[in-house]
């Protein structure tokens, strides 16, 4: 009985398929211009358009009246598509529904075609009863949360999904055999409905022998031994049978990327001396070592390179080692320079001088404590964020702790470093107060930085180049101090939220949008942070961010102007600093262009960003257009009118151009900036040869300059006022803000 309402369910489910058609157009066709469902309560118009066929052109087509895809009227199709609402109605309780149609001329050759509804009332499920399952010990477990309940519309769907789920539980719960039955029975006059649920469990099962069938590869001897295989699938004698544990198994063995085929099957036997069944373990090995490299080209990083080296199984088990090295700034950063005239940005960074680089080795274990993957890495790594900072860390090392289950990757981690983090003097001076050379010296020691954290992450996108649907889901949560081993110096709370969602339009259209937020505290969420580290500070802008700013320059900054003026204490230019009787200050010229803008980070941030991803009429399959609009926000807790409101928030809509390419989509987005640059100190940075020394030239500063005996000019101490602004580009295309990199924005 249950094959045979499965046969008929998709019988009736067929129609829904026709969905997927596209009614193209021929000479003499009438192009459908409009379609529209009437009386419809109990379905959006949007479900009911997904069951048929007849679809209109597309909005473009229908809207600008250029470009866009032409669909006709297939009379055939639009007869069988009035039969189609009608069993799905119907199968869905409303066994009382009618649907008319109406063609009407909306213009040569142009018709717009209405479905009116009458819905009816429907049949109603009076009582939902499941029978057999008294010899389950999981019986409640079974029965949560089934999709037929009594008081909602007979709905035959619901019921093919009830029996399915039921099945599904059974099997994954002890019983392989189970089957599961549905009845009903219907009346016209009371328009009630009885459902019921027949249950034949069968015999509870338990794994027995675990088998292994590995075949080596050609030419090869077998590289992992049969106790190996065992511990990856991590299936045990004497466990519950369970298919969801089988496919487990079978993703297990297939993640350690050894083989070329998997297979985790059950005998059909079932043994009836003590109720189990064999398990077989059946692979076929692959090439235990493969090698990776690749290159590319970054508006930030210049040309890059990586190569990668993995030995899928370690001393003839399934350890993993991965070997992993990673060059960018190739062509502005010694000693592999020359090619300053193709870097754009990157050789403005003050920390491009030299080549970043990572180098590192990743030893991997099978799954511990259920679905657990171990591994450990060392590694030695210079990374830098554009005018921010850099990092340099001679040895690194990091234990983790990462599993996926059903999309859903979780991960716990303790990583140490023993490195040093160069930031620009106004920065330090600015953020952390250390604006003698001596306090400058102590930020830039070698420590010992101790960080454990924890993260969860949710993929349910469909495509993870270029999405079309679903979502995905970031948190993480970062801390140290002295309880994770850290230098005393060095502590922080991290907290950081990230989530994007993909919905399809219409035709190959796709609204996507990304919501990011961000906090770091000290040793509450009230306490913003004075001494972290500050390669963990959040900054925003960039192409991944609000693409209307550049890298890392949303949010709080310090400037460098390029010159500055001595003046005195009635505002006129002048003045001898070497005379004690004459007082002095330093103050940026009110004409300085192009600054040298230093961004200090925050700790707060709030990024959204929205974005419409749209075929191209010309070379669909090669371009994808892109309108987008950007906001956030970056600021220091704590400080003065530095909490989140719209004021502060920064908005930056913009134009795309997407290439696809054989390493990924190619991006080219263009935003538009209409904000003046937040106000911030000014700083002026000596040549070391001029004594090194780190003048406040903010206007309107008060800190005196003076002379020492050797001759050497000193400013009083003091906070450097927040009051230099550089001028907001006055040209449209000033304002622009140009971003070319590889893959989508989020």
């Amino acid at each position: 009985m249950g094959a045979l309402f499965g046969f008929t369910m998709s019988a009736l489910c067929a129609p829904l398929a026709a969905s997927a058609q596209s009614v193209t157009c021929s000479p003499g066709d009438v192009e459908v211009f409009g379609l529209q469902f009437d009386g419809n309560h109990a379905f959006s118009s949007a479900a009911l358009a997904d069951g048929i066929v007849t679809t209109p052109s597309s909005w473009t087509r229908r809207h600008l009246r250029v470009l866009g895809t032409r669909r006709c009227l297939d009379r055939q199709q639009f007869t069988l598509d009035a039969v189609r609402l009608l069993v799905w109605y119907r199968n869905h309780g409303y066994t009382a529904v009618r649907v008319d149609t109406l063609v009407q001329s909306v213009g040569p050759g142009r018709v717009a075609i209405s479905f009116r509804v009458q819905e009816g009332a429907p049949v109603i499920v009076e009582s939902v009863t499941t029978t057999g399952l008294d010899s389950v010990p999981e019986r409640t477990d079974v029965m949560r949360s089934l999709p037929s309940r009594a008081g909602q519309p007979f709905d035959k769907y619901a019921n093919e999904l009830t029996r399915e789920t039921l099945t599904q539980r059974l099997h994954n719960g002890g019983y392989p055999d189970a089957e599961v039955f549905v009845g009903y029975d219907t009346y016209s006059s009371s328009r009630k409905a009885t459902v019921t649920f027949t249950v034949i469990p069968g015999a509870r099962v338990r794994i027995g022998e675990l088998l292994v069938r590995a075949v080596p590869r050609t030419g090869a001897a077998r590289a992992m031994s049969d106790a190996s295989l065992r511990r990856v699938a991590g299936l045990r004698a004497g466990d519950l049978y369970s298919e969801r544990e089988l496919e487990r198994a079978k993703r297990a063995l297939y993640q350690t990327e050894a083989f070329a085929h998997v297979g985790v099957a059950a005998d059909s036997a079932i043994s009836a001396r003590d109720s189990t069944v064999r398990v077989t373990l059946d692979v076929v090995e692959g090439y235990m070592r493969s090698i990776r490299i690749g290159g590319g080209y970054g508006t930030l990083d210049c040309l890059r390179a990586i190569g990668e080296l993995t030995q899928y199984s370690l001393f003839g088990n399934a350890t993993r080692l991965d070997l992993r090295a990673r060059v960018s700034k190739i062509g502005v950063g010694r000693p592999l320079t020359g090619l300053e005239a193709i870097c754009g940005p990157a050789k403005q960074d003050l920390y491009s001088a030299d080549l970043n680089y990572f180098a590192g080795a990743t030893i991997t274990q099978p799954a511990l404590f259920h679905e657990f993957v171990p591994s450990i890495a060392l590694y030695s790594e210079r990374r830098s964020e554009y005018n921010a900072f850099l990092r340099t860390t001679p040895a690194g090392g990091n234990l983790a702790f990462s599993r996926v289950v059903e999309k859903v990757r979780q991960s716990v981690a303790y990583t140490v470093e023993y490195g040093r983090t160069e930031a620009q003097p106004a920065l330090l001076c600015a953020v952390f107060n250390a604006c003698e050379e001596a306090d400058r010296l102590a930020f830039r020691r070698t420590q010992l930085l101790a960080v454990a954290s924890a993260s969860l992450a949710r993929e349910t996108a469909d495509d993870p180049v270029n999405p079309v649907s679903g979502s995905a889901l970031r948190l993480e949560f970062r801390t140290a101090g002295s309880y994770t081993g850290s230098d005393p110096s060095l502590r922080f709370n991290k907290l950081l939220a990230d989530g994007s969602l993909y919905t399809p339009m219409w035709g190959e259209a796709v609204f996507a949008v990304r919501v990011r937020f961000g906090a770091v505290f000290g040793s509450s969420l009230s306490n913003a942070a004075s001494f972290v580290p500050q390669q963990e500070r959040l900054f925003g802008g960039g192409p991944s961010s609000v693409r209307g700013f550049r890298q890392n320059e949303l949010g709080p900054a310090v400037y460098i102007p390029s010159a500055y003026d001595t003046v005195r204490a009635n505002g006129a230019k002048g003045g001898d600093p070497m005379n004690a009787s004459d007082t002095v200050y330093f103050r940026a010229r009110a004409d300085t262009a192009n600054p040298r803008i230093v961004p200090t980070g925050g700790s707060a941030l709030v990024v959204a960003m929205v974005e419409a991803r749209l075929p191209s009429p010309f070379l669909p399959d090669l371009l994808q257009w892109t309108v987008f609009a950007d906001a956030g926000s970056v600021w220091n807790r704590g400080a003065p009118d530095a909490a989140l409101s719209l004021r502060t928030m920064r908005v930056t809509p913009g134009l795309g151009l997407r290439v696809r390419t054989l390493i990924g989509m190619l991006r080219l987005d263009v935003a538009y900036n209409g904000y003046a640059r937040p106000a911030g100190a000014a700083y002026f940075d000596t040549p070391v040869a001029a004594g090194g020394a780190l003048f406040c030239v903010s206007p309107g500063n008060s800190l005196r300059i003076t002379a020492t005996r050797d001759g050497r000019l000193q400013q009083a101490s003091g906070s450097c006022p927040s009051s230099f602004q550089p001028p907001r580009p006055v040209s449209f295309f000033g304002r622009l803000t140009t971003s070319v990199t590889l893959g989508q924005a989020f």
